[in-house]
């Protein structure tokens, strides 16, 4: 007989080969609780900025903004140590042009940089282009379009999870019970670090006709997806009508379902929250909001749990 933990227990596996312990998530996850939120100041503008990524060290800021070319672009900030405020932001002049770009998406090494545009040369009205670099503080290379994860529709992307394996993306393709093409977050997965990734597969259980569900954060264990959720069936995933608010989802193994979903009414407004993004020790959630007037990145504390 062999022992499977499940959060904090542990249950007998009748039946089961020996010499094997397999780790799952929490039967009944813990609810997230978090300090009162904090704007990042030294990124704030009277410009819509929002989609705020970090590499994995957290000495790197990727995000979007309106602030000087009144469309999106991707900026960035970086700082000496986690625990200073960024420097002065400035815009990836690489990957920017005069298209819309949206939702850029650093990976954990700092390296790969995603993000949505509407740029010619794609396939739907707003696709997942990506740029590379050899080392930190390289040039970063001219984008190419990620055709396997793109369609007629817009397709999103956002940082890949469960190892840098998963990315959980958002689309509007009309499919399943998504027949109106509001966004929902779909699941594209590769087989390695660098490889293609794979036709993205919607998520059933977190597909919603009446509501555009986006901005999926993946966990490194792939058994938590933070996301944003607008109760407006067709609502735009950048400044379309209606409100977002900020939800996490759990499931024990990442061949289950999300069983588990949770709004984190600690952090949301009447107004909108979106874009989460979980430092890899768990201990804060980066996001943005527009309680102060604007979308604007914000962080928040995660209390114990």
């Amino acid at each position: 007989m062999r022992s499977i933990s499940v959060g904090a227990g542990l249950l007998a596996c009748v039946g089961c080969s020996a010499g094997k312990t397999v780790t799952l998530g929490e039967i009944t996850p813990l609810p997230y609780h978090f300090d009162a939120p904090q704007l990042v100041a030294e990124l704030a503008s009277t410009s819509r900025t929002d989609n705020p990524t970090l590499t994995g060290d957290l000495l790197e800021i990727y995000f979007t903004t309106e602030r000087v070319s009144g469309n999106g672009d991707v900026w960035f900030a970086a700082r000496a140590s986690a625990a200073e405020p960024f420097g002065a932001p400035a815009p990836v002049s690489a990957v920017n042009g005069s298209s819309f770009e949206t939702s850029s998406a650093i990976s954990t090494d700092g390296l790969t940089l995603w993000f949505g545009s509407d740029r010619d040369g794609g396939t739907g009205a707003v696709d997942v282009w990506v740029s590379q670099r050899g080392t930190r503080g390289g040039d970063w290379s001219t984008p190419v379009n990620v055709v396997a994860l793109n369609s007629a529709s817009d397709d999103i992307p956002r940082p890949p999870g469960q190892h840098g394996l998963v990315m959980p993306m958002a689309s509007s393709r009309p499919a399943g019970t998504n027949p109106n093409g509001n966004y929902q977050t779909y699941l594209a997965a590769r087989p390695g670090d660098g490889s293609p990734f794979t036709t993205p597969a919607p998520i059933p259980e977190l597909d919603n006709p009446d509501r555009s569900t986006v901005d999926g954060f993946l966990t490194d264990d792939g058994l938590t997806l933070f996301f944003s959720a607008t109760p407006n069936a067709g609502a735009a995933l950048d400044g379309g009508a209606g409100n977002a608010d900020l939800y996490v989802a759990w499931r024990q193994g990442t061949s289950d379902h999300f069983s588990f979903t949770q709004p984190l009414d600690d952090l949301n407004t009447p107004g909108d929250e979106r874009d989460p993004w979980l430092t890899p020790d768990g201990k804060t959630l980066y996001f943005t909001s527009d309680r102060g007037g604007t979308l604007n990145i914000y962080t928040a504390q995660v209390q114990p749990r």
